[in-house]
């Protein structure tokens, strides 16, 4: 009895590993279909409902990333008067131009989403969405102004689902930026990953990112120095310690 309680415990925990594993699986620098790190395309990501009522807008921006040299910020300018609260920026299954691929059937989709400064109470409709057989979405929840945080959808088997997207944040009074949104990744049904769209730079290094090489030649010589004053000191204590005791 004993044995086989040991034996259900170890299997509990490797189970729980395996799931701790599965939720923090990211994808590499460069391997997401859109990696955000070049001007958005105005044909690729079209938007539907309140979006010009709440003012919303994606724009590119090169002082944040996740992996890359970029990403998009979604921004708001929003009165807080709207009717119809709905609406978001989505692509459809077409825009890859690919015969074989018509819908996004079986496929998981995920995004990399960062919170910006002073939107912490701006957020509570954001959510990744798919739309055709049926409407599915995944609310992005728990989101941080530190670190990002990856929202996922899996459409299921029989569900002829040609869209997929995210929601307006929010319809409250807001002006100003309100997420950040990198690594936008589709894996298909073979599991693997649609590949990148071609949007992927190397992050670039900016001069506050990198030492001068003066600056690099100074602190080797002051390392230098201070090697050679600690040896001259060991040196003295050992002389002193040796004529004390002569």
């Amino acid at each position: 009895m004993k044995f086989r309680k040991i034996v259900s415990a170890v299997l509990a925990s490797v189970v729980a590993a395996g799931m701790c594993a599965a939720n923090v699986f990211a994808v590499e620098d460069g391997e997401a279909t859109f990696c955000f790190d070049t001007e958005i395309k105005s044909e690729t990501f079209q938007s539907y409902g309140s979006v010009e009522q709440a003012g919303m807008k994606l724009t590119h921006t090169t002082f944040e990333s996740k992996n890359g040299n970029g990403c998009i910020i979604v921004s708001e300018d929003c009165s807080g008067d709207i009717q119809q609260q709905y609406g978001g920026y989505f692509i459809d299954a077409s825009c890859f131009g690919a015969e074989d691929f018509t819908s996004f059937e079986n496929c998981t989709i995920e995004m990399s989403v960062k919170l910006c400064e002073g939107a912490e109470a701006f957020c509570e409709n954001l959510s990744l969405y798919s739309d055709g057989t049926i409407w599915l979405t995944q609310p992005a929840t728990g989101l941080s102004t530190e670190e990002w945080s990856t929202v996922s959808i899996t459409i299921p088997d029989g569900a002829n689902n040609t869209t997929v997207g995210f929601t307006i944040p929010t319809f409250k009074t807001y002006t100003g930026n309100i997420v950040y949104i990198d690594d936008l990744t589709i894996t298909k049904p073979d599991g693997t990953i649609m590949e990148n769209i071609g949007d992927y730079q190397l992050k670039k290094m900016v001069a506050e990112d990198t030492v001068s090489t003066g600056k690099n030649i100074g602190m080797t010589i002051l390392l230098v120095v201070l090697i050679l004053a600690i040896v001259g000191g060991i040196g003295l204590i050992v002389s002193s310690a040796l004529r004390k005791f002569s």
